[in-house]
């Protein structure tokens, strides 16, 4: 499978698995509530859009990429870790190194 089919069906997973989360016949993580796992979903959508994992959420490739030197992961790291929102060490708890295999654009 060349690079544009592997997008093209990365893509595709990902935006068949938010409607499905949105009717609860999809979760990401099992023990996870409905709004989190939805909103979960759509990180790996964004992700997948990306050229990304679909299996992955963005939180866990920047945490990588933060891992590697990258500067765009030790940005979004920075800028979630400082929000209200996120806690500290986010990305770097939301790692998931089973996942980033099926991502077009590697980062390395």
């Amino acid at each position: 499978m060349n690079k544009f089919e592997q997008y093209l069906s990365n893509i595709g997973t990902a935006f068949i698995r938010v409607p499905k989360a949105v009717f609860g016949s999809y979760w990401f993580v099992p023990q996870d509530g409905y709004v989190l796992n939805l909103l979960v979903s759509i990180d790996c959508l964004g992700n997948a859009l990306t050229g990304g994992d679909p299996n992955e959420t963005i939180s866990s490739r920047a945490g990588k990429a933060m891992q590697e030197g990258d500067k765009w992961g030790c940005i979004l790291c920075y800028i979630l870790q400082h929000s209200l929102i996120f806690a500290k060490d986010h990305c770097i708890k939301a790692i998931q190194r089973h996942a980033g295999n099926l991502a077009v654009i590697k980062d390395d």
